[in-house]
């Protein structure tokens, strides 16, 4: 079993949580009076409630466009991580046409959203026209642009958009008509979720279905490959930093229309490093990545219910999630095991 790559990479996955959740209970036992009760709370609160159930839904949303608009990068080995300040921005323009009146409750959220998404994705060119064109360094101009998204967007909200009523950085009221609607009642659960599994849905087939998802993986699989079978990779890059950016564009803006009345972000959302971690957790696999968005929402609205009804401290997640990190980024865990496997295997093979 373990000389599948697949089964394997599960496996590596599964053994890393498992470890990642021991560790965190002996950081309980030096920390907590009660420790049992506090793992417990972790582990199992968010199934007690629907409530509960939908504020993790309600995280795994963003969590997972970030993931996949950084993923699209990571296929093409291109370390960007753009999406944070395109959360960012687009989250800006997404407040200029949520705030405008419009007569059609159905087009409202609609052209909010697209607009935003092609608005990610003209960003995204940039950096994108820069590496394909001179060989920037895909990582300092994303970080730089992050920088000068923020200030932009914080000026245009400062100037333009600025509530009158709210202290700090806000804008006006989102018109009712551009809200998207909840869709499973006694929770915050919006249409954005069906929106999600349908991008997940759609990202998987263009991935591994279509000529340009086959190009993609081969690029970044090899780009020496990719070069000389005829691939463009100018074009390629161009394309793959537009559908990453887009897909931020339209993640942002669905997170503001479906859990904000108005723009209120007065720092970065700090999701793009965020998404880079979903990202990596799901191997760049958009199901992948809806379940390592899913996960980690889970163990975060843990941690928040065991914050508020324990002596222990949210932070202790972060605990469990840099114990995952570690493990499945690690080339070594568990390889050995992998290595006897394919050995074998080829015994077998060979018999």
């Amino acid at each position: 079993m373990l000389a599948n790559e697949k089964i394997f990479e599960a496996v590596k996955m599964i053994a890393s949580l498992l470890l990642a959740l021991l560790i965190t209970f002996v950081v309980l036992l030096a920390v907590s009076a009660t420790p049992l009760e506090s793992f417990s709370k972790m582990l199992f609160a968010p199934l007690t409630k629907v409530r509960y159930m939908g504020n993790v839904i309600e995280l795994m949303i963003p969590l997972s466009f970030a993931g996949l608009a950084t993923a699209l990068l990571f296929r093409t080995k291109l370390f960007n991580l753009g999406t944070e300040g395109i959360f960012y921005f687009c989250g800006v323009v997404t407040a200029a046409i949520a705030t405008q009146t419009f007569s059609n409750s159905l087009l409202h959220p609609i052209v909010t959203i697209l607009i935003s998404g092609l608005v990610g994705g003209t960003i995204a060119l940039i950096p994108g026209f820069f590496k394909a064109k001179y060989n920037t360094d895909e990582l300092v101009t994303s970080l730089m642009m992050n920088s000068i998204l923020f200030g932009l967007g914080l000026y245009v909200i400062k100037n333009f958009l600025q509530a009158k009523d709210v202290p700090g950085v806000a804008s006006q009221l989102f018109k009712s008509t551009a809200l998207l609607p909840i869709i499973i009642p006694g929770t915050r659960i919006h249409i954005g979720f069906a929106v999600l599994l349908v991008v997940v849905l759609l990202l998987w087939l263009m991935l591994f279905k279509t000529k340009l998802g086959y190009a993609i993986r081969m690029t970044g699989l090899n780009k020496s490959f990719a070069k000389y079978s005829g691939m463009n990779a100018f074009s390629l890059f161009l394309v793959v930093h537009f559908i990453s950016g887009f897909l931020g564009g339209i993640g942002s803006s669905i997170e503001l229309l479906g859990m904000y009345s108005r723009f209120q972000w007065s720092a970065l959302p700090g999701l793009g490093f965020t998404g880079a971690l979903m990202a990596m957790l799901g191997k760049n696999d958009p199901f992948g990545i809806l379940a390592a968005a899913f996960a980690i929402s889970y163990l975060r609205t843990g941690a928040d219910i065991m914050a508020r009804s324990t002596d222990v401290p949210v932070e202790v997640v972060a605990v469990v999630e840099a114990v995952i990190v570690l493990f499945v980024s690690s080339q070594y865990f568990l390889r050995k095991y992998h290595e006897r496997a394919l050995i074998k295997k080829g015994e077998q093979q060979d018999a």
